[in-house]
């Protein structure tokens, strides 16, 4: 697939074929002319007959070049809005029509990604693995067991990508608990013990069972650890070409307009928490911000030196702005500020040197650090239990 990659490519270098442009609010952004996976493409084309001719034409080549043939009886050509004249253009490829939402990859597209319907077949699933006629012949034991592997293996895929509705939240956690507790169509048992506590980690008295809200957002967090390291990737570009990005890159600019509405916009909210658990480790200090970013210590310097911060001449500096090099090779910091300091001053001052005069600018990028991960690493367990972490005190599970 990537010699038809490069195929495609090479064809819209010379302006035969024109894919569509994701634009963010400044009229920049990224164009995408064609999506592959495996055996699975993607083509994007302008509803202009001209246009579909040269796709034609590519494909035909493909074919030719590589020895294998494109199966036109699986393929479908999808109208996105108003398109005129769709049947003709589907008889160009000799391809069926289609409609949205469709599906690919397992996942929808096309349809309102905040929509309950999009959960309709995860939840049909559910129910047929939670069959009622199962639980009349399980321990609670066994019940316990076959809903982790459920929850385990069905949701987990659009709960990666998608915002959980609370109402499917809901439906899907009612399901369990019914199944857990053996409840029948004509009779309702006594539920002992509250779903909340059942979800809590067994250390803390619960069964383990996942809560689906903190689950849903732990998985979501991948896409946020992933986001800073991944400058290359196509998925980033075409995300920053739409909302644009903060200084250092570590994050999109937070969405407010309503012009930002997606998958990515709901991604986004969940970044003040997932930042509170990450720090930056500096390198050559051209990400960081100084005063604004989280790189020493558990706080920014911003809310640790408030007056320190006004006083100061450039408080949006990144950290290599602020690093001098001395002789030796050597380096200290260079902070500046407006004016002299007073006397009852000089004691804040000193703090905030004795502060950052462990750090230092080296060589290398700077990068994420998943502070809750002895290896720094981002984990969705370990995200996950963070979330759901309270004072409740702990089990003596093994004293029992």
């Amino acid at each position: 697939m990537e010699a038809f990659s490069n195929l495609i490519s090479r064809a819209e270098e010379v302006g035969f074929i024109r894919g569509f442009k994701v634009k963010g609010r400044r009229g920049e952004g990224v164009s995408i002319s064609h999506l592959l996976f495996a055996d699975d493409t993607l083509l994007f084309c302008e509803d202009n007959r001209d246009q579909l001719v040269y796709w034609k034409w590519v494909v035909t080549c493909f074919e030719v070049v590589s020895g294998l043939k494109i199966n036109l009886q699986k393929s479908e050509i999808i109208p996105v809005g108003e398109v005129e004249e769709v049947d003709r253009a589907a008889a160009v490829f000799g391809c069926k029509v289609g409609n949205l939402p469709t599906t690919y990859l397992g996942l929808p597209l096309g349809a309102p990604h905040n929509s309950c319907r999009v959960w309709d077949g995860v939840e049909e699933r559910f129910k047929r693995k939670l069959a009622t006629w199962k639980k009349q012949y399980l321990s609670k034991g066994g019940r316990l067991t076959l809903i982790k592997t459920t929850l385990s293996n069905l949701p987990i895929y659009f709960m990666s990508l998608f915002v959980i509705p609370r109402r499917v939240r809901l439906r899907l956690e009612k399901i369990q608990r019914e199944f857990l507790w053996g409840d029948l169509e004509e009779r309702r048992k006594i539920h002992l013990v509250r779903w909340a506590v059942i979800c809590k980690d067994k250390r803390h008295g619960g069964l383990g069972l996942r809560h689906l809200e903190e689950f849903n957002h732990a998985l979501l967090g991948k896409w946020l650890w992933r986001f800073p390291i991944e400058i290359e990737s196509f998925w980033r570009r075409v995300i920053v070409g739409k909302f644009g990005e903060v200084e250092g890159g570590w994050t999109t600019r937070e969405v407010r307009e309503s012009y930002g509405t997606g998958l990515w916009k709901d991604i986004r909210k969940g970044w003040e928490k997932f930042l509170l658990r990450t720090s930056i480790r500096i390198g050559n200090g051209s990400r960081t911000r100084f005063w604004w970013d989280l790189w020493v210590g558990d706080a920014k310097l911003k809310d640790l030196f408030p007056s320190l911060f006004r006083l100061a001449t450039h408080n949006s500096a990144i950290v290599a702005d602020l690093w001098g090099r001395q002789g030796g090779g050597a380096g200290g910091w260079e902070v500046h500020f407006r004016r002299p300091f007073q006397d009852w001053e000089l004691e804040e001052v000193n703090r905030f040197l004795g502060h950052i005069s462990a750090e230092k600018v080296q060589e290398g990028e700077d990068f994420l650090v998943w502070k809750i991960e002895r290896k720094g690493m981002f984990k969705v367990r370990s995200y996950y239990r963070s979330l759901k972490e309270d004072n409740s005190p702990l089990f003596p599970a093994k004293e029992v």
